[in-house]
């Protein structure tokens, strides 16, 4: 029985092991089958259409595609005589793309003879233009799509959504610029990088299956969806460098899979409640460079040997490297208007409009809220008033804003002698935060320490006089340096309305902005109901212009292509805070590029923007004004209208980033128009051409890509169509992205440098 038994299972062994034989010599032999001619044809013509690429050098002389060892540059596979996988990695630069008689639409219809392929990667290659979703989607079989480091752009396309084999969708570092389609029909989708383009607005929506998200460096705002904290097998998620806000759904960090989650470099504000629960995998946590406030809960106090957690740049009380608390207030810089104490009009009556002046809050001061239209605004006051005013805020709307420019270009009815520093018809925008970091607090000043600290504002401290202006450096008793500014004012305003204008301009604090720290009101003689003249402090920037950084050789050898164009971001985002701070904004600022100074760290700084005051005439019109007094050669108290005048700050930018390019200034419109002709013309025939109307202290430092756009931002910004220049944000964005493709090819640089050193 037992003999039996045995006899049995020995055959039962063999015959496992003749169908294991069986069926290794049948899957070899359906590996084996060499490529069938149309399939080989059509890998020669994917080399044609992708330039003959050094990577796809193999096919040429290969008698069988299929028998190509891979290599990390080109992997073929093939079952049954199909080609089921093509990997090309071209090692392309970022900003490199295919020549002009490229088609993408020819590449991919080309892909579609493969009708097997289940993994497609051309990644650095150069492929360049709207991806053709409706050929992608005829490969059914496809479950891995990586089309990285190229130069694609457009929308996702909607097709992809009906792709339901997809596994995997790579379609990072492109110039992808339009929406994602809805992708939670994709029930096998486990990974999904958009990371580094510029998708937006709408965070995407995903299946349940995603592993791995990187949502990195573009577009997305509003909240993070709650529907992402029941990604229960999500691993890896980076959504850093978008503009998304709110608060973080808590429960995220306690996904049971999740090992890395990458929040940083988004607007994401409140506090993360004590109660949340990191997952015990979760090994990588960065929040850095948000809103956050409040204490850190529990299990992100710090690193450990099986979590890193990076937090600064945030408003946590409980952490090292954090901003101070009212940057990340929402209300930290919303503004309402103190009541003027001029003569005439109808000061003392404690009413609205002239009367409404403006005081910025602070944290823990008393907010009042008045509903005056549908939305309401959050007033926090700083001190009690004399008059106890009723301080009102109004809304910023799109028609209320449009209505005050066109209102400012009218010539105004006889005026009332009155000041209404940005009056009820404005606020500060609550997007806008002072930053106060490094800066000196705010004071104001006698004249005699004044006197003092420029040597009775001797010769030897004056630095630039005109009739109206004289600039001065001087030195404080505490031994700091400033710069003081004494304007002549015009014969109509008191000192205390004065007094009442310097606590708003006391609040203009921005890192890209030379901060007032203080104010002297020097009163007439004769009547010291009348003030005379106006002694701005301002912090001292002694490192020099932009200007002088492009043109003085011991300068110049500091400020490569990279340290400009993070000097130009610098400027545009203080242009941006002029431009939001105030409903209207601030505008038709001095952006000469000698007003730009750099600091030690070459952190760009505007020193010389506006300081309009907002009047309103007998008959309720609203313009600006200046309360500094003007002369024919100098006219730096003219305020013109607030119509148009963000787009005459744009215009000057465009000056700017043109000198900044050539590093010499245009000395005429005609030297101007020239410049932009050849500009425009290197662009369209060959942005190569534009190396060589670069500087050539900054040669060999940038990539053509990076040039190339912020060339095209500096022709779009000097316009001669006022109407036809972008918003401040679209050059931002642009500046940003060419930043990042600047990275990108230092990056790449740097790694074929290495791989060369090692060869």
């Amino acid at each position: 029985m037992a003999s039996r038994s045995s006899r049995g299972e020995r055959v039962g062994v063999v015959f496992v092991l003749v169908v294991v034989v069986l069926c290794v010599d049948v899957s070899t032999l359906v590996a084996a089958q060499p490529l069938v001619s149309s399939q080989a044809k059509t890998l020669l013509w994917v080399r044609r259409l992708l330039g003959f690429p050094p990577a796809l050098d193999a096919l040429a002389g290969a008698p069988d595609a299929c028998a190509l060892p891979p290599t990390p540059s080109l992997t073929v596979a093939c079952a049954g005589g199909q080609v089921t996988e093509l990997s090309v990695l071209g090692g392309l630069a970022p900003d490199a793309a295919l020549p002009a008689n490229f088609s993408a639409d020819a590449l991919f219809t080309t892909l579609t003879r493969l009708p097997a392929l289940s993994r497609l990667t051309l990644a650095s290659l150069g492929v360049w233009g709207e991806l053709p979703g409706a050929k992608l989607h005829r490969l059914q079989a496809l479950r891995v799509l990586n089309l990285t480091g190229n130069c694609l752009y457009g929308a996702v396309p909607e097709h992809f959504s009906r792709m339901y084999s997809l596994q995997s969708l790579v379609l990072s570092r492109n110039r992808l610029n339009g929406t994602v389609p809805k992708l939670s029909g994709l029930a096998f989708l486990d990974e999904l990088d958009l990371g580094h383009n510029r998708l937006g607005p709408a965070f995407p929506e995903v299946g349940n299956a995603v592993v791995r998200l990187v949502l990195a460096d573009n577009n997305f705002t509003g909240k993070i969806p709650a529907e992402v904290s029941s990604l229960g097998q999500l691993q890896f998620l980076d959504v850093s460098g978008n503009r998304l806000q709110g608060w973080i759904p808590s429960s995220i960090f306690a996904l049971p899979a999740l090992r890395h989650i990458d929040l940083s470099r988004n607007q994401l504000a409140g506090q993360l409640p004590a109660s949340t629960a990191c997952a015990d995998a979760l090994a990588f946590v960065d929040v850095s460079d948000n809103l956050l406030a409040g204490a850190r809960p529990a299990c992100m106090r710090g690193n450990s040997s099986a979590r890193t957690v990076l937090d600064a740049g945030n408003c946590f009380r409980d952490a090292r490297s954090q901003r101070p608390s009212t940057y990340c207030n929402p209300g930290a810089l919303a503004a309402v208007l103190p009541p003027a104490q001029g003569s005439g009009g109808e000061q003392g009556s404690g009413g609205k409009g002239g009367q409404v002046g403006m005081v910025l809050g602070i944290v823990g001061g008393v907010v009042a809220g008045a509903s005056l239209i549908a939305l309401v605004m959050m007033a926090v006051l700083r001190r009690a008033r004399r008059q106890n005013p009723e301080v009102t805020v109004l809304p910023k709307s799109p028609a209320a804003t449009k209505k005050a420019a066109a209102d400012g270009g009218k010539a105004p009815a006889k005026v009332t002698q009155r000041i209404v520093t940005p009056a009820e018809k404005r606020h500060a925008s609550q997007a806008a935060r002072v930053n106060t970091l490094e800066v000196p607090a705010y004071r104001v000043y006698t004249l005699e320490e004044l006197q003092e600290a420029t040597n009775n504002f001797g010769s030897s401290n004056l630095i630039k006089s005109s009739p109206v202006v004289k600039h001065y450096n001087g030195q404080l008793q505490d031994g700091s340096r400033v710069s003081l500014r004494c304007l002549k004012l015009k014969p109509k305003y008191s000192p205390q309305s004065l007094t009442q204008y310097m606590e708003i301009i006391s609040k203009l604090r921005h890192r890209h902005l030379v901060s007032i720290i203080g104010h002297c009101i020097v009163e007439d003689q004769e009547n010291p109901n009348i003030a005379s003249s106006l002694c701005l402090l301002s912090e001292c920037v002694t490192n020099g212009s932009l200007r002088s950084h492009l043109t003085e050789w011991r300068k110049r050898e500091m400020l490569k292509w990279p340290q400009r164009v993070s000097a130009a971001i610098g400027v545009a985002r203080g242009i941006q805070f002029l431009h939001d701070v105030t409903a209207p904004g601030i505008v038709h600022n001095d952006l000469s590029i000698e007003n730009i100074l750099l600091d030690k760290t070459l952190t760009s700084k505007i020193s010389n923007f506006n300081l309009p005051l907002i009047s309103t005439s007998k008959n309720g019109k609203i313009f600006s004004e200046s309360p500094f007094a003007t002369s024919e050669d100098n006219d730096l108290g003219s305020v013109p209208s607030t119509e148009q005048g963000d787009k005459d700050d744009i215009y000057q930018f465009g000056l700017i980033l043109l000198e900044v390019i050539t590093g010499k200034p245009t000395e005429s419109q005609k030297d101007l128009d020239s410049l932009k002709t050849q500009i425009s013309e290197a662009i369209a025939e060959d942005p190569d051409l534009l190396k060589d109307m670069a500087d050539p202290t900054i040669r060999g430092t940038f990539a053509v890509e990076s040039l190339s756009t912020v060339a095209e931002i500096a022709l779009n910004c000097t316009a001669s169509d006022a109407s036809s220049r972008p918003s401040i944000e679209d050059v931002l964005w642009n500046l940003q992205y060419s930043m990042q493709v600047q990275d990108g090819w230092a990056s790449s640089e740097s790694l074929s440098m290495s791989t060369r050193s090692q060869g």
